[in-house]
């Protein structure tokens, strides 16, 4: 039997998708997976969970723009937008997909309603910032379910997060002197990210083309090399390239071939920039280097066929995946890359390219480095620095690859053949996609067969993080009021004065938390027929509507600050502490 797939609400927010606005790796990923929905999601109609109906108008225009794949579904497919907050709207959709790991407000937002109404899935990208590593300790503490998933993107990510959820179930058994659950509930399944092969495809006469193109506007030879990294130009904060332009400075002096190293991203500071260029002029002064702007549309997608190698000595800690090697596997391009994180899970040595070995300082001896950064004294910026500084990339061994494929056209032939097989039979997004669709339907067959969930104790708030205001505060007043106590209009005020009382700027209050213009209108209109007032329980038989009885009850308060009813018979709040001497 196949398995069960299911669509997903999407999580949408502009920025979080669009390299061009943020040239980072989770954008370009999330971007390409927008691609994924337009082209491969089978449904007639997305949810798009946003904040204003505006981003899924947005939205709408995004996926269109993607749509290429020319299904009848697909071209009608329709975006129908869930405000944030809405549970009915995502128990509609079944499950929400957010393209970050960060899903504890979500979980607790759910339990206002059934757990079991909607799954929660999100996706691993950096997981070394303080922020990031609060929210994955909370996967053992937030009201996270067996139907819920944050994915992965490779193994060596799911391990890290399995260590720090382990470390902080040790923290909470020794903190609580009980045993603490050593896993999270939720799941954590890996899958990696996609490519679009299509998009890489640099045997087309427009790539040929383009090869040419761009490589004559560099001075580049035909019989000269080019190895090639695209990513973000940040020593401190992706790949430190000294290691890169000293073995490459090795293989050219070693196979007397004209070599030129590619870089094409972006600067984050003048600082950086000059790093980058004045290292390159030291440290490899046999090489040609060229620098390109990656945030230009033209120069990502003609990049690769100006290269006949990849390399990406990566070293930083907030890499996970690293999806570089697999778009460079995909315009054919063979491998030079760190053998780290998730890297080491894509590109199979001496096959599609080479992995070079990397040496770290030993567990134990960064905790001065975290309290640092915790306290404030070292920036973000300093401590992945300061992380990236203690990671050394064999440079003998990389001098030893460039020189093995600078020289050896055949070995470069082999490579790209298979480089683009991997990219197109393991990392292709049309089988990426399939993968989360499939968890999806896994998450919703779990979620159905899961038992009702425990009622709620009386007098428990839904979050205990963020509990209900009457409940926290409820001893900050004198009185309250209850089911048997009586409501009376103040005085003979008709319709229209409520409604104007109730518009004041000082009064004037949303309709979502207090009673609508048609449920004041049925309040007044019953307590005009009680001269004598009646019980708060008979006022809301009279004048709530179904599902509305919790904004008439709130609504009563509002009323009262407003001097248009009276309440008698208040609650007394007891336990009041005696004034300060």
């Amino acid at each position: 039997m196949a398995a069960p797939t299911a669509s997903a609400a999407i999580y949408y927010k502009a920025e979080e998708f669009d390299p061009t606005k943020r040239m980072m790796g989770r954008q370009v990923a999330s971007e390409a997976f927008l691609r994924a929905v337009a082209r491969y999601d089978p449904s007639s109609e997305l949810h798009v969970y946003a904040a204003r109906p505006e981003e899924t108008q947005v939205f709408a225009r995004v996926i269109a723009a993607m749509n290429d794949s020319g299904a009848p579904a697909a071209q009608a497919r329709q975006a129908r937008w869930v405000r944030h907050g809405d549970i009915a709207g995502l128990a509609k959709a079944g499950c929400l997909y957010r393209p970050d790991p960060v899903l504890h407000d979500e979980a607790w937002l759910r339990r206002f309603g059934d757990p079991r109404a909607y799954s929660l899935t999100g996706v691993t990208h950096t997981i070394s910032s303080a922020g990031a590593q609060k929210a994955l300790a909370q996967y053992l503490t937030a009201p996270y379910e067996a139907w819920d998933a944050v994915i992965c993107t490779s193994e060596a990510v799911r391990r890290a997060v399995a260590h720090l959820l382990a470390e902080n179930a040790d923290y909470l058994a020794e903190r609580l002197g009980m045993a603490a659950p050593p896993a999270a509930r939720l799941r954590l399944p890996v899958i990696p990210l996609g490519v679009h092969t299509d998009q890489f495809d640099t045997t087309t006469s427009a790539m040929r083309a383009a090869r040419e193109r761009r490589r004559h506007a560099l001075g580049i030879a035909p019989d000269d090399v080019v190895a090639l990294f695209v990513g973000r130009l940040a020593f401190h904060a992706k790949a430190n390239p000294y290691p890169m332009y000293v073995a490459l400075e090795a293989a050219a002096k070693r196979c007397g071939r004209k070599v030129h190293l590619v870089q094409a991203g972006w600067f984050g500071t003048p600082h950086i920039e000059s790093a980058f260029k004045d290292g390159a002029a030291k440290l490899c002064p046999s090489v040609t280097c060229h620098f390109l702007d990656g945030r230009d549309a033209s120069v990502r997608a003609e990049v690769w066929a100006m290269g006949d190698l990849f390399t990406s000595l990566v070293d930083n800690v907030q890499e996970t995946f690293g999806l570089a090697p697999v778009e460079a596997m995909a315009a054919g391009l063979p491998v030079v890359a760190a053998d780290w994180d998730g890297y080491r899970e894509t590109v199979r040595d001496g096959v599609d390219g080479f992995l070079i070995a990397t040496t770290q300082t030993p567990p134990g001896f960064g905790e001065a480095m975290a309290q640092r950064h915790l306290a404030g004294v070292d920036s973000y910026d300093m401590y992945i620095a300061g992380a990236a500084l203690n990671a050394a990339v064999d440079i003998g061994a990389a001098a030893d690859a460039y020189a093995a494929l600078i020289d050896n056209a055949d070995l470069r032939r082999r490579m790209t053949l298979a480089g683009r097989r991997r990219a197109h039979d393991t990392f292709e997004w049309r089988r990426i996609y399939a993968m989360y669709r499939e968890l999806w339907g896994e998450l919703a067959a779990i979620r159905a067969a899961a038992p009702s969930p425990a009622s709620r104790a009386a007098g428990r708030s839904v979050n205990p993080l963020h509990p209900d205001p009457f409940r926290m505060f409820g001893h900050y007043p004198t009185y309250t009021y209850g089911a048997r106590s009586r409501v009376r209009a103040a005085d003979s005020r008709d319709a229209a004065a409520w409604a104007a009382t109730l518009e004041h700027p000082l009064l004037r209050a949303g309709e979502t938390v207090m009673p609508r213009q048609e449920e004041i209108a049925a309040v007044r209109a019953a307590l005009a027929l009680a001269a004598d007032g009646m019980s708060v329980a008979e006022l809301l038989e009279r004048a709530a509507a179904p599902g509305r009885r919790d904004a008439l009850v709130r609504g009563l308060a509002w009323f009262l600050k407003a001097g248009l009813i009276a309440i008698d018979d208040r609650i007394a709040v007891p336990d009041r502490p005696p004034p300060l001497e």
